[in-house]
Parts: C-alpha cells; sequence; structure tokens
C-alpha cells in the first residue's frame, strides 16, 4: 500500500485528499531536541523526515518544506508560518542555533501536528451540534461605523449561519437571538451544556482606519504567550479549553482557510488568545473576527447582507471541513 501524506490539512482547507503518516511510523521516530534559552527546540532536518516532506530549502532567513501538494513556509527571526499560503502565528520564532534552523517544541505539538496530522492528534467524536454565539449585545454594541454596530452586524451573521448548518443537518444554537447583553461567563456555560458540540463566536473588527481583513483566534496553549494581549502572568496557566488544544487549531485552521477562500481580503492569520469566551469551554472553540468596521471601505461590505451572506457561506464550509477531518480519524 503506498503511503499517503498530507490528508488532513488538505481536508482542513478544502483541498484533495491525500492521506496521512501511520501511527506505528509515528512511535519509532527519535526527535532530536536542543534547549535554546531554557525551552526545547526540534531542528527542521527532523520536521523534514517525521512529515515526509520530499526536500526542505533555506534561501538567506527564509525556510520552506516542500512536498507535491502541500509547502510550508517560515523565517528566522519570525513568528508567522505559511502552511500553503495559509498565516499562521507562531507562540515563538523560529530560529537559528548551532548549524541548525530549529522550531520551538511547544509550536510542534501545539500547532503544527495538529494542523498536520488531525488524524493523530485529535480525540473528540464528530459532534452534531454547533453553538454560534454573537459578540456583544444589548448595551455593549462593540464595534461601530456610520453603518451600525458589530452587535447587530454578528447576530445577523450567526442567523444565516445558523440556517445554512441546518440545511446540512447539523443541530444549531445562539448564545443570544436578539439584541440583548449576556455576559462572557455565561456564554460559556450555555456552550458548555452541550457535548457533542463545536463553539463558534463572531466578531467585527476594530483598529486603525487602514487596518482590514480577517483573523481566527484558538485558545493560547500553557507555555505560550497571548498573541493579542502579549505576555501575562497566566500564560504558564492550564485552562479548561486547553483540553483541547489540538482540536481548537485544527477548527481555526478549517474556518479560517474557507473565510480566505472565499473572501478577497488581507490574511491576518490564526493566532492565540485568551479571550475568556474560549479558556473556560469544555467543547472544541473559535473566535472568528470577519472585517474592520474601522476601515470605511470593508465597513460598507460588511454592512450589506450580501457580504455577511459570504461570510455565513465560508464558515459553515470550514466547519464541513472540520467535521470531514474528525470523520477521517476513525
Amino acid at each position: 500500500m503506498v503511503l499517503r501524506r498530507f490528508a488532513p490539512i488538505l481536508a482542513l482547507i478544502g483541498l484533495v485528499f491525500l492521506g496521512s503518516l501511520d501511527s506505528v511510523s509515528a512511535q519509532k521516530f527519535r526527535w532530536q531536541q536542543i534547549k535554546v534559552s531554557g525551552r526545547d527546540y526540534i531542528p527542521a532536518d527532523n520536521i523534514v523526515d517525521f512529515y515526509r516532506f520530499d526536500k526542505k530549502s533555506i534561501e538567506g532567513n527564509v525556510i520552506r518544506f516542500h512536498s507535491r501538494k502541500l509547502t510550508m513556509t517560515g523565517r528566522v527571526g519570525s513568528q508567522t508560518l505559511l502552511i500553503n499560503r495559509i498565516k499562521f502565528i507562531l507562540s515563538y520564532p523560529i530560529r537559528r542555533h548551532a548549524g541548525h534552523v530549529v522550531v520551538s517544541k511547544l509550536d510542534l505539538c501545539k500547532l503544527i501536528d495538529p494542523v498536520l496530522r488531525p488524524s493523530q492528534a485529535m480525540s473528540r467524536k464528530p459532534f452534531d451540534t454547533v453553538v454560534i454565539d454573537p459578540g456583544h449585545g444589548g448595551h455593549d454594541s462593540g464595534a461601530y461605523c456610520a453603518l451600525g454596530k458589530e452587535a447587530n452586524f454578528a447576530l445577523d451573521t450567526a442567523r444565516q449561519l445558523k440556517s445554512l448548518l441546518q440545511r446540512r443537518g447539523y443541530k444549531v444554537v445562539l448564545t443570544r437571538n436578539k439584541d440583548e447583553f449576556i455576559t462572557l461567563g455565561n456564554r460559556v456555560k450555555f456552550a458548555n451544556r452541550y457535548k457533542n458540540a463545536i463553539f463558534v463566536s463572531l466578531h467585527y473588527n476594530s483598529g486603525q482606519s487602514r487596518a482590514s481583513g480577517i483573523e481566527t483566534f484558538a485558545l493560547s496553549p500553557q507555555g505560550s504567550s497571548s498573541t493579542f494581549a502579549g505576555r501575562r502572568s497566566s500564560d504558564y496557566m492550564n485552562f479548561q479549553g486547553n483540553d483541547n488544544d489540538s482540536e481548537n487549531i485544527a477548527l481555526s485552521t478549517a474556518i479560517h482557510a474557507a473565510a480566505i477562500g472565499q473572501i478577497r481580503t488581507i490574511d491576518r492569520g490564526i493566532k492565540r488568545a485568551r479571550w475568556t469566551v474560549l479558556t473556560g469551554l469544555k467543547i472544541p472553540g473559535v473566535l472568528f473576527e470577519g472585517g474592520f468596521l474601522s476601515n470605511p471601505a470593508e465597513a460598507r461590505k460588511i454592512a450589506t447582507p450580501a457580504h455577511r451572506k459570504k461570510i455565513a457561506v465560508a464558515l459553515a464550509k470550514g466547519i464541513d471541513n472540520y467535521r470531514e477531518a474528525l470523520a477521517r480519524r476513525r
């Protein structure tokens, strides 16, 4: 039998099925760990061998891992990693040490491996319920522009996504179905009532007027800093939501890649943060930012029902891709 590679990542991003590295080979592999500034790193050559890349190339500070259907690209000194042109933000920069280009063990275990091998990394059974969380509401309008407020745009997107998912056979519940304020803690409690489920929190962004694009957040793993808030004293705590680290990053990958494929916009990356609605979850969860209301051009798009429908279609496709990747682990 021919050993096929990289089916999981390609399923997550909606490309052609290829296959995955078998678990027996994985158990026998011997990793070389290099200690740098008190942290464990893995040489690039180990990554090539374990994941059966055809080769790696290094040009200056840029390193690329190549196979027929998949390319992974990083840069020494940077936390940005591209996998088939989808942007991920690593917890720690890629480094050079003792003649090796190395990647932190934490990023290998908590990001690269779950994305390339979700069939091995994910332990959950297939889900049947999607908990959609329209951000903000009531006196908390969230971001706003002259054409409307985030709370209303998020709720409309959630309703459109609910309809699309129900047609696909999912059970769907919303944390709110009107313009009302619900605390972050109560959103989490509501989501945790559902066992065979995933959680998708919907938001629209705000920042500088030139800022644009979409970004997707998974919960920061224990031992890493938050992409959004920088290093905090809680960085090394283990939250309830970290029990689903592998599923969180795989779900984020599926949703973000589908959105990038559907919407012509800037890819701001798949990031990590300790948002309150993610830290306490007992089910896999993601927080999705669908664009900037502070950017006049992007706000005009977001204010149209047709654009929000496009976002909902992309999210539904991403959820389908995640479910497909889960099914292939059986």
